[in-house]
């Protein structure tokens, strides 16, 4: 069963001839191996008349039903006759052929000079692409010696499934309609053009069992449709039992070789594990430790959030996530909420406010913006592999590519984390005491007005917040060329004791800049052991508190535009090559 016609729209095509057109026999091999040449009558000038993508021809595989004796026989298309207008069958039989030949074989019979032509109420295509599959139109026609000339009976409908997700052989089209489309169907094989007629009885839906490989591809569907008016349509796409497509007709007049053609486009935004969602939230939601893959890319109208005990990995498959803010209330793209965990990988995420709060004339200078513009606003685990986060917003408000709280993760392995050239920060660490912030970075490019911010939120002396940075490769670069800080820490009033900066390598466009706070009190603890330091001041320095400094800051490794000698511990030294410093232990 596995005729091809090509189809333009609503072509009419393939309509049966008024007076019956006979085509070249073939004689008989023996008593029991029959043959029989079989074409398809046309009303135009020639038999096959429809070339240019339109042309009938028969498929590897077809088979059709020969009235004998005994009822219908079932004969094969010869392997030699795939894609000829005209193909010869043959079976294995002792019945003499009779008058009438079908198609496609089934169980068909003939009662009483009566045809009754069965529809099936499901199929398997092997293969969702135009030409590979048979749309079984129901045909009847006369036999003349060795030769057949088959007639339709009734029309088609053709649906064409775009943006099909791959997943295995669970996958199905339901097409149901209002009118009887499955089941038995009579015809007079004497009328002028026999034909087969809807009714209201029982047997309205066809199932089309298929597989795709791959995601985005679209399928071809075919099914049979008896003569008649049909008011109501329905074309289901079905993932194992998920529904991730219908589309609706109404009021559809089906004649003889009048095809109805309709489309359904699967809109869904991702897939997890094959199974698609229309809302990349709802994917999220429904994630259970799972990977979420992005189809296309993407433009939000809301920002996105994984939620306390949801551990998900957004595979951005090469696509981008944007999203555009106006209001204060879409102040970010998403947000991991505390207890939440989240992977981002191989894509972009790009964001920018149009209405930022540019009432901040600068830390420390109140009135502090009433909220932030942030691309990631970060409370619980999150995981940079491969991919990159951006926040297009312009500098005069507050805006962070990823914003850290108390309790918030961040591992950066390798991407980027970039603001628009003149935007803010690429990565804050934001902390009034109720729990620590731990980041690593690990690889990859951050880059913005500053690189890093550590900001102790509050002016209460007596709190301590624990900020951990940790920097074992990539490059941190400052866009800003007076103060140049790669990373810069700053407390309105905390303790900053439990501040450690460690850095073990990457590069750093920018110095690392401690402030010690309002207070000076205590200054963060910095441990440098590699790295390359470009920056203008030396690659690390302290605002006053110089003795306290001495203490903070220990050098043991690393390469340094000055001489870092007054902070390397017994042990080490600091040798000038090519004019930069470059530390390590003493010989």
């Amino acid at each position: 069963m596995k005729k091809t016609i090509y189809i333009i729209a609503f072509a009419i095509f393939l309509a049966a001839s008024c007076q019956r057109e006979e085509f070249p026999g073939v004689p008989d091999v023996d008593n029991t191996q029959k043959t029989l040449a079989v074409g398809v009558a046309d009303e135009s000038d020639t038999r096959v008349g429809f070339d240019e993508n339109k042309a009938f021809y028969w498929h590897q595989g077809d088979k059709i039903g020969v009235l004998t004796t005994a009822g219908f026989r079932e004969m094969v298309l010869g392997d030699q006759y795939h894609k000829q207008a005209v193909g010869v069958f043959t079976g294995n039989f002792t019945e003499d052929i009779g008058e009438y030949v079908i198609y496609p074989s089934g169980t068909h019979r003939m009662e009483n000079g009566q045809l009754t032509y069965v529809l099936p109420s499901s199929y398997t295509y092997e293969s969702i692409e135009d030409d590979a599959n048979s749309f079984n139109p129901p045909m009847f026609g006369r036999i003349t010696g060795t030769s057949g000339t088959l007639r339709h009976l009734a029309s088609f409908f053709k649906i064409t499934v775009s943006n099909i997700p791959a997943g295995g052989s669970d996958m199905k089209l339901v097409f149901t309609t209002d009118k009887r489309i499955t089941g038995e169907f009579t015809a007079d094989p004497l009328a002028e053009t026999p034909v087969i007629v809807t009714d209201n009885s029982e047997g309205n839906t066809v199932t089309i069992n298929f597989s795709n490989t791959v995601s985005g591809n679209t399928g071809t569907f075919y099914i049979p449709a008896p003569l008649g008016t049909y008011a109501l349509i329905t074309a289901e796409i079905l993932m194992g039992d998920i529904s991730i497509g219908t589309k609706i007709w109404t009021d559809q007049v089906v004649q003889r070789m009048t095809p109805k053609r309709g489309f359904v486009e699967l809109d869904y935004i991702a897939t997890i594990n094959e199974i698609p969602f229309g809302s990349l939230q709802e994917a999220i939601d429904a994630a259970d430790n799972e990977n979420i893959v992005l189809v296309s890319d993407l433009v939000l109208d809301s920002p996105l959030q994984v939620v306390q005990g949801k551990t998900v990995t957004l595979d951005l498959n090469g696509k981008t996530l944007y999203q555009t803010a106006t209001s204060s209330a879409e102040s970010h793209l998403m947000a991991v909420k505390s207890g939440g965990s989240l992977t981002i990988k191989n894509g972009t995420l790009s964001f920018a406010a149009t209405t930022p709060d540019t009432s901040w004339g600068g830390e420390g200078q109140p009135p502090y913006p009433g909220y932030a513009n942030n691309t990631i606003t970060n409370q619980g685990t999150l995981v940079i592999e491969n991919a990159t986060i951006e926040n297009k917003t312009s500098k005069g408000g507050a805006s962070y590519v990823i914003d850290n709280y108390a309790g918030a993760n961040l591992i950066i392995n390798e991407g980027a984390v970039l603001t628009q050239s003149g935007g803010d920060i690429a990565i804050r660490m934001f902390n009034g005491g109720s729990g620590a912030i731990n980041v690593t970075i690990n690889g990859g490019t951050i880059s913005g007005y500053r690189a890093v911010w550590i900001q102790l939120a509050s002016n209460t002396a007596s709190v301590a917040p624990i900020m951990n940075l940790t920097v074992n490769g990539g490059t941190l670069t400052s866009t800003e060329q007076t103060y140049n800080q790669a990373i810069y820490s700053y407390s309105y009033g905390n303790d900053m004791r439990n501040v450690l900066i460690n850095v073990t390598g990457g590069t750093f466009n920018g110095d690392i800049a401690l402030t010690g706070g309002a207070n000076k009190t205590y200054l963060e603890t910095l441990n440098i052991s590699g790295g390359t330091f470009n920056g203008q001041w030396g690659g690390f320095y302290s605002y006053g508190a110089d003795d306290k400094a001495l203490e903070a800051i220990t050098v043991t490794g690393g390469s340094f535009p000055a001489d870092p000698s007054a902070y390397i511990p017994a042990g080490y030294g600091a040798v000038e090559i090519d004019g930069r410093w470059v530390v390590g232990p003493n010989e």
